[in-house]
């Protein structure tokens, strides 16, 4: 799908991707191409965005000097993109403090605008300090707020961490497992060689039980 494609950056090609659009304009009529030429401008115009919001923290001295934040943003248009409403979440406050100030800042470009974010489309590298090897892991911003409660507490319960980010149980217990089975965290009520099974899923996880991370994590790459 040319959204997600687009959206991840993942397209090989973005002149092809136009190129292919311009011939089904020609074979199809502009009633039928208009919204993918409109994606294509979304993601232009958030390119330069970007580019001015990096301008307008340096003109304006905002930066954050406990937390190192690289931020880029791509704004879309509602009647384009097929992106479902989001989920209820609570951002980190490392990364709501960069969102309030895009906020801000794109307002007073644009006023009366709404912005609306969709967490489940955003990612980010998240580079960890506590293991022996520093590691970046590119993350999903989900994956990135369970992570980050780890620099508030060195151990949650499973009950905790699921309030702490808000995330619905179908959203919060599948990244719990995944997260699990990497290695990145470690849950002391279950034994050492049980996650890494294929039958081993989000039901084998009980609220009460414990998750902190792993200070022994080392990639297999």
């Amino acid at each position: 799908m040319l959204a997600k494609r687009l959206i991840n950056q993942l397209s090989t090609s973005i002149d092809y991707e136009e190129s292919m659009i311009s011939k089904l304009k020609q074979a199809c009529g502009l009633v039928y191409t208009n919204k993918l030429q409109q994606m294509f401008q979304d993601v232009n115009i958030s390119t330069n965005l970007s580019d001015q919001y990096r301008t307008y923290c340096e003109n304006n001295k905002i930066y954050n000097t406990s937390i190192n934040i690289d931020f880029s943003v791509m704004v879309l248009s509602t009647s384009a993109w097929p992106f479902s409403a989001p989920a209820e979440f609570v951002l980190p406050f490392e990364l709501k403090i960069t969102c309030d100030n895009f906020i801000k800042f794109y307002n007073q470009q644009h006023n009366g605008r709404k912005l609306t974010w969709l967490y489940q489309r955003s990612n980010g590298d998240l580079q960890i300090l506590y293991t022996k090897s520093n590691y970046i892991l590119h993350v999903s911003t989900y994956q990135m707020a369970i992570l980050l409660v780890f620099n508030k507490f060195p151990k949650w319960t499973i009950e905790k961490m699921q309030d702490e980010t808000q995330l619905k149980v179908d959203v919060f217990f599948p990244i719990i497992c995944d997260l699990l089975k990497s290695k990145l965290i470690i849950c002391p009520e279950i034994k050492d060689d049980d996650n890494t099974k294929e039958v081993f899923n989000e039901a084998d996880i009980k609220v009460n039980y414990h998750i902190q991370i792993a200070d022994d994590f080392t990639s297999v790459n």
